[in-house]
Protein backbone atom coordinates (compact mmCIF):
# COMPACT_ATOMS: atom_id res chain seq x y z
CA UNK A 1 0.00 0.00 0.00
CA UNK A 2 0.95 3.08 -0.97
CA UNK A 3 1.66 6.53 1.32
CA UNK A 4 0.75 9.93 -0.32
CA UNK A 5 2.37 12.75 1.75
CA UNK A 6 0.20 16.04 0.93
CA UNK A 7 2.64 18.73 1.17
CA UNK A 8 0.86 22.17 2.18
CA UNK A 9 1.29 23.73 -1.07
CA UNK A 10 -0.40 20.92 -2.69
CA UNK A 11 -3.20 20.84 -0.08
CA UNK A 12 -3.69 24.80 -0.78
CA UNK A 13 -4.13 23.93 -4.55
CA UNK A 14 -6.24 21.37 -4.45
CA UNK A 15 -8.54 22.88 -2.05
CA UNK A 16 -8.50 26.50 -4.62
CA UNK A 17 -9.94 23.97 -7.09
CA UNK A 18 -12.43 22.84 -5.37
CA UNK A 19 -13.47 26.12 -4.11
CA UNK A 20 -13.79 27.93 -7.57
CA UNK A 21 -16.13 24.22 -8.57
CA UNK A 22 -18.24 24.89 -5.55
CA UNK A 23 -18.81 28.58 -6.23
CA UNK A 24 -19.39 27.69 -10.17
CA UNK A 25 -21.86 24.72 -9.16
CA UNK A 26 -23.84 27.77 -6.89
CA UNK A 27 -23.80 30.63 -10.20
CA UNK A 28 -24.01 29.02 -12.83
CA UNK A 29 -27.66 28.36 -12.96
CA UNK A 30 -27.87 32.45 -12.09
CA UNK A 31 -25.37 33.13 -15.10
CA UNK A 32 -27.39 31.18 -17.69
CA UNK A 33 -30.45 32.74 -16.42
CA UNK A 34 -28.69 36.19 -16.71
CA UNK A 35 -27.88 35.12 -20.41
CA UNK A 36 -30.56 34.21 -21.30
CA UNK A 37 -32.47 37.34 -19.88
CA UNK A 38 -30.11 39.17 -22.34
CA UNK A 39 -30.85 37.32 -25.28
CA UNK A 40 -34.59 37.64 -24.59
CA UNK A 41 -37.06 38.64 -27.33
CA UNK A 42 -38.30 42.18 -27.35
CA UNK A 43 -41.29 43.54 -29.26
CA UNK A 44 -41.40 46.48 -31.39
CA UNK A 45 -44.02 48.14 -33.95
CA UNK A 46 -43.63 50.56 -36.52
CA UNK A 47 -45.53 53.10 -38.77
CA UNK A 48 -44.57 55.86 -41.32
CA UNK A 49 -44.76 59.40 -40.14
CA UNK A 50 -48.22 59.76 -42.54
CA UNK A 51 -50.56 57.42 -43.33
CA UNK A 52 -52.94 58.61 -46.21
CA UNK A 53 -56.81 58.04 -45.93
CA UNK A 54 -60.16 59.05 -47.80
CA UNK A 55 -62.39 61.00 -47.40
CA UNK A 56 -66.30 58.92 -46.86
CA UNK A 57 -64.47 55.94 -46.57
CA UNK A 58 -63.59 53.12 -43.67
CA UNK A 59 -59.96 53.35 -43.22
CA UNK A 60 -58.65 50.09 -41.61
CA UNK A 61 -55.70 49.79 -39.50
CA UNK A 62 -54.87 46.57 -38.78
CA UNK A 63 -52.13 45.65 -35.86
CA UNK A 64 -50.44 42.16 -37.01
CA UNK A 65 -48.65 43.99 -40.15
CA UNK A 66 -47.18 46.69 -37.22
CA UNK A 67 -45.95 43.87 -34.60
CA UNK A 68 -43.25 43.13 -34.94
CA UNK A 69 -44.44 39.38 -33.91
CA UNK A 70 -48.09 38.66 -33.50
CA UNK A 71 -48.71 35.89 -31.52
CA UNK A 72 -48.56 34.95 -28.70
CA UNK A 73 -46.40 37.72 -26.78
CA UNK A 74 -48.06 39.97 -24.08
CA UNK A 75 -48.22 42.73 -25.84
CA UNK A 76 -51.22 44.85 -26.92
CA UNK A 77 -51.39 47.96 -29.40
CA UNK A 78 -53.75 50.93 -28.11
CA UNK A 79 -54.67 53.66 -30.26
CA UNK A 80 -54.85 56.90 -29.17
CA UNK A 81 -54.71 60.86 -31.02
CA UNK A 82 -56.35 63.70 -31.99
CA UNK A 83 -58.02 61.41 -34.80
CA UNK A 84 -61.83 60.13 -34.34
CA UNK A 85 -62.08 56.42 -34.31
CA UNK A 86 -64.97 54.53 -35.93
CA UNK A 87 -64.40 51.58 -33.65
CA UNK A 88 -60.85 50.83 -31.34
CA UNK A 89 -60.58 46.84 -31.22
CA UNK A 90 -58.11 44.34 -30.18
CA UNK A 91 -56.90 43.75 -33.77
CA UNK A 92 -58.03 46.64 -35.67
CA UNK A 93 -58.65 50.32 -35.60
CA UNK A 94 -60.88 52.22 -38.33
CA UNK A 95 -61.25 55.88 -39.44
CA UNK A 96 -64.66 56.47 -41.32
CA UNK A 97 -64.23 60.50 -41.10
CA UNK A 98 -60.42 61.48 -41.32
CA UNK A 99 -59.38 64.75 -40.54
CA UNK A 100 -56.54 66.76 -42.24
CA UNK A 101 -53.32 66.79 -39.97
CA UNK A 102 -54.99 64.82 -37.12
CA UNK A 103 -52.56 62.05 -35.41
CA UNK A 104 -52.62 58.76 -34.78
CA UNK A 105 -50.75 57.84 -31.85
CA UNK A 106 -49.58 53.72 -31.27
CA UNK A 107 -48.91 52.59 -27.97
CA UNK A 108 -47.08 49.50 -27.79
CA UNK A 109 -48.05 47.79 -23.62
CA UNK A 110 -46.84 45.32 -22.17
CA UNK A 111 -49.41 43.62 -19.82
CA UNK A 112 -47.08 42.12 -17.57
CA UNK A 113 -46.65 44.93 -16.12
CA UNK A 114 -49.07 47.47 -18.05
CA UNK A 115 -45.77 49.74 -19.39
CA UNK A 116 -45.84 51.15 -22.35
CA UNK A 117 -42.42 49.89 -24.22
CA UNK A 118 -42.61 52.01 -27.07
CA UNK A 119 -45.37 54.98 -28.43
CA UNK A 120 -45.06 55.94 -32.30
CA UNK A 121 -47.20 59.28 -33.77
CA UNK A 122 -48.43 59.67 -37.60
CA UNK A 123 -49.91 62.48 -39.31
CA UNK A 124 -53.38 61.69 -41.08
CA UNK A 125 -53.06 62.99 -45.19
CA UNK A 126 -56.73 63.27 -46.62
CA UNK A 127 -57.37 62.56 -50.05
CA UNK A 128 -60.87 63.51 -51.08
CA UNK A 129 -62.73 60.87 -52.57
CA UNK A 130 -64.26 61.76 -56.26
CA UNK A 131 -62.74 64.80 -57.26
CA UNK A 132 -60.67 66.28 -60.00
CA UNK A 133 -61.41 67.36 -63.55
CA UNK A 134 -58.10 66.92 -65.51
CA UNK A 135 -56.67 63.34 -66.24
CA UNK A 136 -54.21 61.39 -63.50
CA UNK A 137 -51.45 59.74 -65.11
CA UNK A 138 -50.26 56.92 -62.68
CA UNK A 139 -48.24 53.33 -63.03
CA UNK A 140 -47.71 51.00 -60.85
CA UNK A 141 -44.52 48.46 -60.73
CA UNK A 142 -45.10 45.27 -58.76
CA UNK A 143 -45.56 41.43 -58.31
CA UNK A 144 -48.09 39.49 -58.09
CA UNK A 145 -50.52 41.58 -55.77
CA UNK A 146 -50.27 44.34 -58.89
CA UNK A 147 -50.75 41.53 -61.69
CA UNK A 148 -53.64 40.76 -59.81
CA UNK A 149 -54.42 44.04 -59.48
CA UNK A 150 -55.29 44.89 -55.77
CA UNK A 151 -55.66 48.41 -57.05
CA UNK A 152 -58.01 48.06 -59.36
CA UNK A 153 -61.56 48.78 -56.83
CA UNK A 154 -59.97 51.41 -55.57
CA UNK A 155 -58.67 53.47 -58.21
CA UNK A 156 -60.79 51.87 -61.38
CA UNK A 157 -64.75 50.40 -60.32
CA UNK A 158 -65.42 52.88 -57.20
CA UNK A 159 -65.05 56.27 -58.50
CA UNK A 160 -62.66 57.53 -56.06
CA UNK A 161 -60.04 58.87 -58.92
CA UNK A 162 -61.59 60.32 -61.58
CA UNK A 163 -60.12 60.55 -64.92
CA UNK A 164 -57.10 58.03 -64.02
CA UNK A 165 -54.64 57.13 -66.81
CA UNK A 166 -52.70 54.17 -65.94
CA UNK A 167 -49.37 53.43 -68.08
CA UNK A 168 -47.34 49.96 -68.34
CA UNK A 169 -47.05 47.67 -70.81
CA UNK A 170 -49.76 44.60 -69.82
CA UNK A 171 -53.29 45.80 -69.68
CA UNK A 172 -55.34 45.58 -67.00
CA UNK A 173 -57.78 43.07 -66.80
CA UNK A 174 -61.65 43.93 -67.19
CA UNK A 175 -60.36 47.55 -67.30
CA UNK A 176 -60.24 48.87 -71.29
CA UNK A 177 -57.20 51.66 -71.73
CA UNK A 178 -55.83 51.19 -68.17
CA UNK A 179 -52.20 49.71 -67.50
CA UNK A 180 -50.12 48.14 -65.12
CA UNK A 181 -46.55 46.83 -65.09
CA UNK A 182 -46.99 43.65 -62.16
CA UNK A 183 -45.18 40.21 -62.79
CA UNK A 184 -46.03 37.54 -60.89
CA UNK A 185 -43.33 36.00 -58.65
CA UNK A 186 -40.57 39.22 -59.24
CA UNK A 187 -38.27 40.69 -57.21
CA UNK A 188 -36.92 43.87 -57.35
CA UNK A 189 -33.64 42.46 -58.73
CA UNK A 190 -35.79 40.86 -61.38
CA UNK A 191 -36.15 44.23 -62.81
CA UNK A 192 -32.37 44.44 -63.22
CA UNK A 193 -32.09 41.76 -65.41
CA UNK A 194 -32.90 40.60 -69.41
CA UNK A 195 -35.40 38.76 -70.12
CA UNK A 196 -35.11 36.59 -73.32
CA UNK A 197 -37.04 33.64 -73.07
CA UNK A 198 -39.98 32.46 -74.25
CA UNK A 199 -42.20 32.58 -70.83
CA UNK A 200 -39.85 35.40 -69.57
CA UNK A 201 -42.25 38.44 -68.85
CA UNK A 202 -40.70 41.12 -70.99
CA UNK A 203 -39.06 43.90 -69.00
CA UNK A 204 -38.74 47.11 -70.68
CA UNK A 205 -37.17 48.73 -67.92
CA UNK A 206 -33.76 47.06 -68.09
CA UNK A 207 -32.31 48.44 -71.20
CA UNK A 208 -28.49 48.72 -73.08
CA UNK A 209 -26.82 52.60 -72.55
CA UNK A 210 -26.60 55.21 -74.72
CA UNK A 211 -28.74 54.75 -78.22
CA UNK A 212 -29.96 50.84 -78.48
CA UNK A 213 -33.50 49.87 -77.39
CA UNK A 214 -33.89 46.57 -76.46
CA UNK A 215 -37.57 44.98 -77.35
CA UNK A 216 -37.26 41.40 -75.76
CA UNK A 217 -36.92 37.92 -77.09
CA UNK A 218 -38.45 37.03 -80.46
CA UNK A 219 -40.41 33.97 -78.97
CA UNK A 220 -41.87 35.75 -76.31
CA UNK A 221 -43.75 38.23 -78.80
CA UNK A 222 -44.32 35.30 -80.74
CA UNK A 223 -45.84 33.73 -77.61
CA UNK A 224 -47.87 37.21 -77.41
CA UNK A 225 -49.31 37.22 -80.67
CA UNK A 226 -50.62 33.25 -80.66
CA UNK A 227 -52.39 34.07 -77.30
CA UNK A 228 -53.76 37.32 -78.36
CA UNK A 229 -54.74 35.27 -81.78
CA UNK A 230 -56.74 32.35 -79.46
CA UNK A 231 -57.26 33.59 -75.90
CA UNK A 232 -59.00 30.02 -75.55
CA UNK A 233 -56.75 27.54 -76.18
CA UNK A 234 -55.21 25.43 -73.42
CA UNK A 235 -52.03 27.75 -72.88
CA UNK A 236 -50.14 26.30 -69.94
CA UNK A 237 -50.26 28.42 -66.29
CA UNK A 238 -47.27 29.34 -67.30
CA UNK A 239 -47.45 30.97 -70.71
CA UNK A 240 -50.58 32.80 -70.12
CA UNK A 241 -49.29 34.32 -66.67
CA UNK A 242 -46.19 35.45 -68.20
CA UNK A 243 -47.21 36.45 -71.93
CA UNK A 244 -50.79 37.18 -71.34
CA UNK A 245 -52.28 41.33 -70.88
CA UNK A 246 -49.23 41.95 -73.65
CA UNK A 247 -51.55 41.81 -76.39
CA UNK A 248 -52.23 46.20 -77.02
CA UNK A 249 -48.64 45.90 -78.49
CA UNK A 250 -48.38 42.60 -80.43
CA UNK A 251 -49.48 44.01 -83.87
CA UNK A 252 -45.22 45.93 -83.50
CA UNK A 253 -44.24 42.01 -83.78
CA UNK A 254 -43.89 39.84 -86.72
CA UNK A 255 -46.14 36.31 -85.79
CA UNK A 256 -43.62 34.18 -87.44
CA UNK A 257 -40.19 35.40 -86.93
CA UNK A 258 -40.92 37.25 -83.42
CA UNK A 259 -38.69 40.31 -84.60
CA UNK A 260 -40.17 44.05 -85.16
CA UNK A 261 -41.90 44.96 -88.15
CA UNK A 262 -40.38 48.11 -88.54
CA UNK A 263 -37.33 48.27 -86.55
CA UNK A 264 -34.87 51.36 -86.19
CA UNK A 265 -31.08 51.59 -86.59
CA UNK A 266 -29.40 50.44 -82.85
CA UNK A 267 -33.14 48.58 -82.14
CA UNK A 268 -31.65 45.05 -79.94
CA UNK A 269 -33.35 41.62 -79.68
CA UNK A 270 -32.67 38.41 -78.85
CA UNK A 271 -33.67 35.67 -81.39
CA UNK A 272 -33.98 32.32 -79.50
CA UNK A 273 -34.27 30.08 -82.47
CA UNK A 274 -30.31 31.63 -82.95
CA UNK A 275 -29.50 31.93 -79.42
CA UNK A 276 -28.16 35.01 -80.06
CA UNK A 277 -28.96 38.61 -79.33
CA UNK A 278 -29.40 40.88 -82.90
CA UNK A 279 -28.60 44.59 -83.24
CA UNK A 280 -30.59 46.12 -86.23
CA UNK A 281 -27.38 48.62 -88.28
CA UNK A 282 -30.16 50.26 -90.12
CA UNK A 283 -30.62 47.50 -93.09
CA UNK A 284 -30.62 44.07 -91.35
CA UNK A 285 -30.04 42.19 -88.19
CA UNK A 286 -26.65 41.08 -86.79
CA UNK A 287 -25.81 38.86 -84.24
CA UNK A 288 -23.87 40.35 -81.27
CA UNK A 289 -23.27 39.40 -77.13
CA UNK A 290 -25.23 40.31 -74.29
CA UNK A 291 -21.11 42.18 -73.41
CA UNK A 292 -21.55 44.17 -76.41
CA UNK A 293 -23.82 46.51 -74.34
CA UNK A 294 -23.66 48.29 -70.57
CA UNK A 295 -27.15 47.42 -69.04
CA UNK A 296 -28.71 49.53 -66.70
CA UNK A 297 -32.54 50.28 -65.03
CA UNK A 298 -33.64 53.22 -67.27
CA UNK A 299 -37.11 54.66 -67.23
CA UNK A 300 -36.67 57.17 -69.55
CA UNK A 301 -35.91 54.77 -72.42
CA UNK A 302 -38.78 52.50 -71.94
CA UNK A 303 -41.48 55.92 -71.78
CA UNK A 304 -39.88 57.03 -75.03
CA UNK A 305 -39.79 53.46 -76.26
CA UNK A 306 -43.42 52.72 -76.38
CA UNK A 307 -44.31 55.92 -76.69
CA UNK A 308 -45.89 56.64 -72.70
CA UNK A 309 -47.27 59.54 -71.11
CA UNK A 310 -44.98 59.86 -68.51
CA UNK A 311 -46.94 59.48 -64.82
CA UNK A 312 -47.22 62.19 -62.25
CA UNK A 313 -47.03 59.32 -59.57
CA UNK A 314 -44.99 56.00 -59.85
CA UNK A 315 -46.04 53.75 -57.05
CA UNK A 316 -43.96 50.57 -56.37
CA UNK A 317 -45.09 47.73 -54.46
CA UNK A 318 -42.42 44.69 -54.23
CA UNK A 319 -41.17 42.91 -51.30
CA UNK A 320 -43.08 39.51 -50.77
CA UNK A 321 -41.05 37.49 -52.88
CA UNK A 322 -37.59 39.23 -52.30
CA UNK A 323 -37.80 38.59 -48.19
CA UNK A 324 -40.67 36.34 -47.12
CA UNK A 325 -38.96 32.60 -46.94
CA UNK A 326 -35.58 34.09 -45.21
CA UNK A 327 -33.93 32.38 -43.18
CA UNK A 328 -33.42 34.38 -40.18
CA UNK A 329 -35.49 37.47 -39.63
CA UNK A 330 -33.55 39.35 -37.40
CA UNK A 331 -30.16 39.01 -39.89
CA UNK A 332 -31.99 40.10 -43.28
CA UNK A 333 -29.46 42.43 -45.19
CA UNK A 334 -31.72 44.82 -47.15
CA UNK A 335 -28.47 46.54 -48.64
CA UNK A 336 -28.57 45.76 -52.19
CA UNK A 337 -32.56 46.06 -52.28
CA UNK A 338 -32.15 49.79 -50.87
CA UNK A 339 -29.48 49.75 -53.39
CA UNK A 340 -31.65 48.80 -56.52
CA UNK A 341 -34.97 51.26 -54.75
CA UNK A 342 -32.45 53.91 -55.11
CA UNK A 343 -31.81 53.65 -58.19
CA UNK A 344 -35.27 53.02 -59.68
CA UNK A 345 -36.01 55.90 -57.72
CA UNK A 346 -33.21 58.29 -59.21
CA UNK A 347 -33.78 56.97 -62.61
CA UNK A 348 -37.99 57.71 -62.48
CA UNK A 349 -36.77 61.42 -61.33
CA UNK A 350 -34.55 61.79 -63.96
CA UNK A 351 -37.13 60.90 -66.69
CA UNK A 352 -40.15 62.74 -64.76
CA UNK A 353 -38.07 65.20 -62.33
CA UNK A 354 -41.76 67.13 -60.90
CA UNK A 355 -43.05 63.23 -60.88
CA UNK A 356 -43.83 61.77 -57.23
CA UNK A 357 -42.07 58.52 -56.06
CA UNK A 358 -44.79 56.51 -53.63
CA UNK A 359 -42.77 53.54 -52.25
CA UNK A 360 -45.93 50.90 -51.14
CA UNK A 361 -44.97 49.04 -47.37
CA UNK A 362 -45.62 45.52 -49.18
CA UNK A 363 -48.11 42.64 -47.22
CA UNK A 364 -46.50 41.71 -43.97
CA UNK A 365 -49.64 39.64 -43.24
CA UNK A 366 -49.31 36.02 -44.64
CA UNK A 367 -52.09 34.44 -42.85
CA UNK A 368 -52.30 32.04 -40.25
CA UNK A 369 -50.63 28.57 -39.07
CA UNK A 370 -53.32 26.42 -40.58
CA UNK A 371 -53.15 26.98 -44.50
CA UNK A 372 -53.24 24.54 -47.71
CA UNK A 373 -49.27 25.02 -48.24
CA UNK A 374 -48.40 24.33 -45.05
CA UNK A 375 -46.60 27.59 -45.17
CA UNK A 376 -44.94 28.92 -41.83
CA UNK A 377 -46.61 31.80 -42.22
CA UNK A 378 -45.44 33.56 -38.69
CA UNK A 379 -42.42 33.64 -39.54
CA UNK A 380 -43.14 35.14 -42.67
CA UNK A 381 -44.56 37.85 -40.99
CA UNK A 382 -42.01 38.20 -39.01
CA UNK A 383 -39.60 38.63 -42.39
CA UNK A 384 -41.83 41.00 -44.03
CA UNK A 385 -42.37 43.13 -40.65
CA UNK A 386 -38.26 43.55 -40.88
CA UNK A 387 -38.84 45.08 -44.28
CA UNK A 388 -41.75 47.25 -42.78
CA UNK A 389 -38.84 48.79 -40.60
CA UNK A 390 -36.52 49.25 -43.33
CA UNK A 391 -38.77 50.71 -45.60
CA UNK A 392 -39.42 53.26 -43.01
CA UNK A 393 -36.10 53.52 -42.05
CA UNK A 394 -34.37 54.45 -45.17
CA UNK A 395 -37.39 56.19 -47.05
CA UNK A 396 -39.56 57.98 -44.68
CA UNK A 397 -39.54 61.69 -44.51
CA UNK A 398 -37.72 62.45 -47.76
CA UNK A 399 -40.91 64.20 -48.99
CA UNK A 400 -38.64 66.97 -49.96
CA UNK A 401 -37.05 64.21 -52.72
CA UNK A 402 -40.58 63.98 -53.80
CA UNK A 403 -40.22 59.97 -52.23
CA UNK A 404 -43.14 59.14 -50.17
CA UNK A 405 -44.40 56.06 -48.79
CA UNK A 406 -47.91 54.61 -48.89
CA UNK A 407 -48.47 51.81 -45.94
CA UNK A 408 -50.47 49.33 -48.52
CA UNK A 409 -50.28 46.35 -45.67
CA UNK A 410 -51.81 48.03 -43.12
CA UNK A 411 -55.23 47.31 -44.38
CA UNK A 412 -54.54 43.73 -44.59
CA UNK A 413 -56.45 41.16 -41.82
CA UNK A 414 -54.09 38.59 -41.18
CA UNK A 415 -56.47 36.44 -39.62
CA UNK A 416 -59.47 36.64 -42.33
CA UNK A 417 -58.09 38.43 -45.42
CA UNK A 418 -57.31 35.03 -47.17
CA UNK A 419 -59.72 32.51 -49.30
CA UNK A 420 -60.81 29.59 -46.89
CA UNK A 421 -61.02 26.12 -48.24
CA UNK A 422 -64.15 24.48 -47.73
CA UNK A 423 -63.41 20.75 -48.72
CA UNK A 424 -63.26 18.11 -46.12
CA UNK A 425 -59.67 16.70 -46.70
CA UNK A 426 -58.57 19.64 -45.10
CA UNK A 427 -61.32 20.88 -42.76
CA UNK A 428 -62.36 17.77 -40.79
CA UNK A 429 -60.38 17.04 -37.46
CA UNK A 430 -60.13 13.89 -38.09
CA UNK A 431 -61.34 10.72 -40.66
CA UNK A 432 -64.73 10.09 -40.15
CA UNK A 433 -65.28 12.60 -37.08
CA UNK A 434 -69.15 13.32 -36.89
CA UNK A 435 -69.09 16.48 -35.18
CA UNK A 436 -69.96 20.31 -36.35
CA UNK A 437 -66.77 21.63 -35.63
CA UNK A 438 -64.14 22.42 -38.65
CA UNK A 439 -61.25 23.60 -39.55
CA UNK A 440 -60.35 27.01 -40.49
CA UNK A 441 -57.89 26.55 -43.30
CA UNK A 442 -56.64 28.81 -45.43
CA UNK A 443 -55.20 28.69 -49.51
CA UNK A 444 -54.05 31.63 -51.72
CA UNK A 445 -51.27 32.53 -49.24
CA UNK A 446 -49.96 34.71 -49.04
CA UNK A 447 -52.98 36.59 -51.84
CA UNK A 448 -55.37 38.19 -49.44
CA UNK A 449 -57.59 38.42 -52.16
CA UNK A 450 -60.75 39.54 -50.11
CA UNK A 451 -58.39 42.24 -48.48
CA UNK A 452 -57.58 43.62 -52.43
CA UNK A 453 -59.96 46.46 -52.34
CA UNK A 454 -58.87 47.72 -48.99
CA UNK A 455 -55.40 47.74 -49.95
CA UNK A 456 -55.79 50.34 -52.34
CA UNK A 457 -57.55 52.40 -50.55
CA UNK A 458 -54.94 54.34 -49.24
CA UNK A 459 -52.67 54.58 -52.90
CA UNK A 460 -55.96 56.16 -54.24
CA UNK A 461 -55.65 59.01 -51.17
CA UNK A 462 -52.22 59.77 -52.07
CA UNK A 463 -53.71 60.73 -55.74
CA UNK A 464 -56.46 62.34 -54.71
CA UNK A 465 -53.53 64.33 -52.00
CA UNK A 466 -51.63 65.37 -54.23
CA UNK A 467 -53.86 65.64 -57.95
CA UNK A 468 -54.69 69.24 -59.12
CA UNK A 469 -57.68 69.57 -57.94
Amino acid sequence: MKTYILTKDDFYMKTTHLLKYFILAILCPYVTLAQNQSKLFANDICLPSKLYMLSGTQNDIFVEPLMKRWRPYNDVVRFSGTSEYSRRLQRVASITDPKHKSTVILELVNQDEFKTVKTITSTIEVGQAGVGKDTVVVSIIGDSFTNGAFFRDALLDKGYVPKIKMIGLRSVVDAPGQFDEGRGGWTLKSYFNVTNQRTQAYNGFWQPEGKYRYWGATAFWNLVKEISSDPEQEWSFGEKYNASRYHTHADLFDITTGYKLKPAKNDVMYDNALESYMLYNGSKWKKVTYENFVWDFDYSKYLSMWGLKSPTILAEFLGLNDFRNASDPSSIDFSEWNVKMEKVIASYRKAVPSGKFVLMIPSTSCGILDNMAGDFTTKQNACMWELRRNIIEKFDNRTDENIHIVDGGIAIDNLNGTWFRKDSTFIMPYTGYKGDERIAVQYGNPHPYPNYPTMGVSLAAFIQYYRKP
